[in-house]
């Protein structure tokens, strides 16, 4: 499906809202975009799109900070989780697009959705180099619990090695951008607006926080905490269950308990009963037993034919007494094969 903005014209200052819904509604993204639940005030989303009808899909996470759309999208490719592409930065962020180049800090002219498109369509147009070989995406599309623990592996490891667990416990590292070796806009400035930097706090503050790398690393921080957070509320819905099957648990326990007493029990009695006898005694008593029981189905058979019992007294006692005698004659067969060797 060719990708391209086919929206109405925009407001002359698009709202949060308005990119939002410009993206959640497109033909292409609405089916395969989920909403993952933040707190103070972001937005992020994960969307999966397959570049042809067989193929199996990209998957982008799509974060937009508390000052969006002040500040533009930070959109991320977790599948393929590890990957090389001319839009990628080092953390598998997309930034070389014509569209975030243009982004106007909210001003007419770009759109949320327009951004992702020219994500999708980059990566249609040219496949991901996937580091380490194999498949550019994976046979399914991952779930969030998979972009959170990518997240979680970006804020615990810094040794930049791949992390593989077992199953689909697959952990990637995310490299951290590295620090900057040199400031340009630094190096240019006078002495005097060097000094006023120096001088004035709020001013150098103010300035540090729209250094573009120093955004970056907030915008990763921010996505990871998101990350976190969605995390910890899905550990936490859990709670009531796990606790609901804790208790299950040790009802189970109690009852097995209670029926293993039970059972030594009645071990105890079938011991002390036989103290003392041969296996040839033994032997005897069981068949006694045996006997019995089949004397008994077929006095029940008698009286059954005779009309003296009735079809369900008859059935339940007849087929009680006939599993008694199936099964000391079982015992029986036993013991004498246990005497011949």
């Amino acid at each position: 499906m060719p990708f391209g903005w086919g929206g109405s014209s925009s407001p002359s200052v698009p709202t949060r809202d308005a990119h939002i819904q410009g993206f959640l509604s497109h033909q292409t993204f609405s089916r395969g975009t989920k909403n993952c639940p933040t707190d103070r005030g972001c937005n992020l989303f994960e969307t999966s799109f397959a570049p042809s009808a067989n193929a199996s899909p990209y998957t982008l996470q799509v974060y937009l900070s508390a000052a969006f759309p002040k500040q533009p999208p930070v959109i991320t490719l977790l599948r393929p989780n590890l990957a090389t592409h001319p839009i990628l930065n080092e953390n598998m962020q997309c930034v070389k697009l014509n569209s975030l180049s243009g982004w106007g800090g909210g001003q007419a002219g770009v759109m949320l959705v327009q951004v992702v498109e020219e994500v999708a369509s980059s990566l249609i147009q040219r496949a991901p180099n996937v580091v380490g070989g194999g498949p550019a995406s994976p046979a399914k599309p991952p779930s969030y619990d998979e972009a959170r623990r990518s997240a979680r592996s970006r804020s615990m490891s810094s040794n930049g090695e791949s992390k593989t667990g077992g199953g689909d416990d697959v952990v990637f590292h995310m490299p951290i951008p590295p620090v900057p070796s040199k400031f340009p806009d630094l190096e240019g400035m006078s002495d005097s607006a060097i000094a006023h930097l120096l001088n004035d706090d709020v001013a150098r503050a103010t300035y540090i926080e729209n250094m573009p790398s120093v955004k970056t690393i907030v915008d990763l921080k921010e996505s990871i905490s998101a990350g976190n957070l969605e995390a910890a509320k899905v550990n936490l819905s859990q709670e009531e269950e796990i606790g609901s099957l804790h208790a299950e648990a040790q009802v189970m326990q109690a009852e097995l308990r209670e029926a293993t007493l039970k059972f030594e029990e009645v071990v105890k009695e079938a011991r002390g009963a036989l103290d003392g006898l041969s296996e040839k005694e033994v032997l005897a008593l069981v068949n006694s037993a045996k006997l019995d029981a089949e004397s008994k189905s077929d006095d029940m058979s008698s009286a059954f034919q005779d009309g003296d019992i009735a079809i369900d007294n008859f059935v339940k006692q007849y087929l009680a007494e006939r599993e008694r005698y199936h099964e000391r004659a079982a015992k029986i067969e036993r013991m004498q094969r246990q005497q011949r060797y």
